[in-house]
C-alpha cells in the first residue's frame, strides 16, 4: 500500500471515538474525520474529480481545512497548497501553472487565494456535500499525489510534483522519529499549505490528535504548550519570539516531548537558551520540497549535546544521503553537495524535464545545499552551492558567515551576500537584526575572531528585522535590495593587497 491516505484508516476501531480535531469549540472524533473526509471526497467524485486532477486549498489553518486536504487525496486527486500569506498575484500565478481542476477557499482568503478558474467556497462546501460512491483507493507508488511550489527564496518558484512513493516515506520517517501514539497532540500553528501538513496522517494513524490554530497567537500557543500539546513544530523565529513573551521554565511543560524547527538554523545560544526555556525538548528536521522533511533529524537528547548540535543530525533510515564533490564524485564522508536518493526523492519538476533532468546525478537528487558528513555520519549544513560567492578568489559560503553572525549575543537574524566590486569581484556584505545597543564595528571584530578575515562581511547593515517572504524564509535578494536603498554603496576604493 503506498497512498499515504491509508494512515487515515489505521487502528480505526481502537481510535474511533478519541478526538482527532480540535478547533477552538469545534472537536472531531477519528470516526467523524474519517466520515466527513469520505463525505467530502464522494462529492469530488461526483464532480467528476479523481485521480490526476489537481485541485487547489487555500485556507488557513482549521478543522475545515484538514477535511479538505484529506479529502483531495481520498479522492485520489493531487492536493496542490496555496498559502494565503502569499496573495492573490502569487497565488493565481500558481493556479494557472498547476492548471487547477477545482480551487478550495476558505472565507478568510477570498482575497488571498488570486484568479482561479473554477473556485468552490470551502466551509459552504463542506455544509452542503452531495456525496457519492467513492473507488478503492488506488495505489501506485509513481502516481502524483501532490504539487507543492517552492519557497521562492532564489527565484522563481518551482512546482514540486510530490508521488505517493516521496509522501509515503516521508509520514514513515516523521513516525519512526517522533514515536507517536495515542497520546499525542500535536499543535498546527505553522501552515498546513506547508510542512506541518505532513504531521496530519502520521498522528491520526497512531490514534492521536491535532490542535489547530488560524493564527501564530503567541499566547494561545504558550497556553496550549502548556496544557496538552506534546509535539509542536514552528520556525525558529517564533520559538524566539515566543522565548521573549514570557516568562516560564521547563517544569511549565509537562506533557511537551518535541518543538521541532526547521526551514531555517538556530545558532548555538539560541539552542542553548531554547532547551533552558523549555527544556530537553528541542529537535530539528532537515528536508526540501523536492525531498520533504525528512531528509535528516536531530533527537532532543542529540539536541541537548552542544557538540552535536551544529548539524541536522542523520539522515533517516531509509533515505539515503551521499556528498557530490567539485570533482564529480559520490563520497559518503568529507565535504560536497548533498545527494538525496531513496523513494522520498521519487518527485519531479512540473512541465520541465530539463530542470528535473539538471538536478540529478545518477539517479540522486541534487538538493544544492553544501554539506559535510563526519566520521559520525552526522550531517552539517555550510551553505547553498548556487550562493557562493567568490571573493578576492576565495570560495565563501554565505551560510558559515551567517552562523558566526548568529553566534554573536546581539543579533537575532543574519543574512549574507554579495554585491559586485572594481577590486574583490564580489564584495561580501551582510545584514543582520538586531537591538538599538549594537555595535557594528564590534560585530565584525567578533566575525573577524570566529571565523577569518577571508569570511568576515566588508560591510555590515543593522536593520530592526530582515524581510521575510510569504512563507517566513529570508530571501536574499529581498535583503540585498533593502540595503542598497537604506545604505548606498560606497565610492570605488584604490586597490586594498588582502581580504
Amino acid at each position: 500500500m503506498s497512498h499515504p491516505i491509508h494512515a487515515l484508516y489505521a487502528n480505526r476501531e481502537i481510535k474511533a471515538g478519541r478526538t482527532a480535531l480540535i478547533d477552538g469549540a469545534v472537536s472531531l472524533t477519528h470516526e467523524a474525520l474519517i466520515t466527513a473526509v469520505e463525505a467530502a471526497a464522494g462529492d469530488l467524485t461526483r464532480r467528476g474529480l479523481g485521480p490526476g486532477d489537481r485541485i487547489g486549498l487555500c485556507a488557513r489553518n482549521s478543522w475545515s481545512h484538514v477535511v479538505g486536504y484529506l479529502a483531495i487525496l481520498r479522492a485520489g486527486a493531487v492536493w496542490t497548497p496555496l498559502n494565503p500569506r502569499n496573495g492573490a498575484r502569487l497565488n493565481g500565478d500558481f493556479q494557472a501553472r498547476a492548471g487547477l481542476a477545482l480551487t478550495l477557499v476558505d472565507a478568510s482568503s477570498k482575497n488571498a487565494a488570486g484568479q482561479s478558474t473554477r473556485p468552490l467556497p470551502l466551509e459552504d462546501w463542506l455544509a452542503t456535500l452531495r456525496p457519492a460512491p467513492l473507488p478503492p483507493v488506488s495505489d501506485d507508488p509513481d502516481a502524483p499525489v501532490a504539487l507543492k511550489f517552492t519557497g521562492g527564496s532564489t527565484g522563481v518558484p518551482k512546482g514540486v510534483v510530490q508521488s505517493q512513493s516521496s509522501a509515503a516515506a516521508a509520514l514513515r520517517s516523521l513516525s519512526a522519529f517522533y514515536g507517536f501514539t495515542a497520546e499525542d497532540v500535536n499543535l498546527a500553528v505553522a501552515p498546513l499549505t506547508h510542512g506541518s501538513s505532513h504531521y496530519i496522517l502520521p498522528v491520526l494513524a497512531a490514534g492521536g490528535a491535532h490542535v489547530l490554530l488560524a493564527e501564530p497567537d503567541r499566547a494561545a500557543i504558550l497556553t496550549e504548550l502548556m496544557s496538552r500539546v506534546s509535539v509542536a513544530f514552528m520556525p525558529p523565529t517564533l520559538i524566539t519570539l515566543l522565548m521573549n513573551e514570557a516568562t516560564f521554565g521547563p517544569g511549565d511543560f509537562p506533557r511537551l516531548r518535541h518543538l521541532t524547527y526547521s526551514a531555517a538554523p538556530m545558532s548555538a545560544d539560541r539552542i542553548a537558551a531554547a532547551i533552558a526555556r523549555f527544556g530537553p525538548v528541542l529537535s530539528t528536521l532537515y528536508g526540501q520540497t523536492e525531498a520533504p522533511m525528512t531528509i535528516a533529524g536531530l533527537s532532543p537528547a542529540e539536541m541537548a549535546d552542544p557538540k552535536l548540535a551544529a548539524s541536522v543530525g542523520s539522515p533517516f533510515a531509509e533515505t539515503p544521503v551521499r556528498l557530490l564533490t567539485a570533482a564529480d564524485e559520490v563520497i559518503t564522508r568529507g565535504e560536497g553537495e548533498v545527494l538525496v536518493g531513496g523513494d522520498l526523492a521519487r518527485t519531479h519538476y512540473l512541465d520541465a524535464p530539463d530542470l528535473t533532468a539538471a538536478a540529478r546525478h545518477d539517479g540522486w537528487l541534487k538538493t544544492g545545499d553544501i554539506g559535510r558528513i563526519g566520521d559520525d555520519g552526522r550531517l552539517v549544513l555550510i551553505g547553498r552551492s548556487r550562493d557562493l560567492i567568490i571573493t578576492g578568489g576565495y570560495n565563501v559560503y554565505p551560510g558559515e558567515v551567517e552562523a558566526a553572525l548568529n553566534r554573536h549575543p546581539l543579533v537575532r537574524d543574519a543574512c549574507a551576500f554579495s554585491e559586485p566590486d572594481d577590486v574583490w569581484g564580489e564584495r561580501l556584505e551582510a545584514a543582520v537584526a538586531v537591538g538599538p545597543d549594537a555595535d557594528a564595528d564590534a560585530i565584525i571584530a567578533f566575525v573577524r575572531d570566529e571565523i577569518g578575515p577571508v569570511r568576515t562581511p566588508k560591510r555590515l547593515h543593522l536593520l530592526d528585522a530582515l524581510p521575510r517572504n510569504p512563507v517566513g524564509k529570508v530571501v536574499r535578494d529581498d535583503v540585498r535590495a533593502l540595503c542598497r536603498t537604506l545604505f548606498p554603496p560606497p565610492p570605488s576604493r584604490p586597490l586594498e593587497t588582502a581580504p
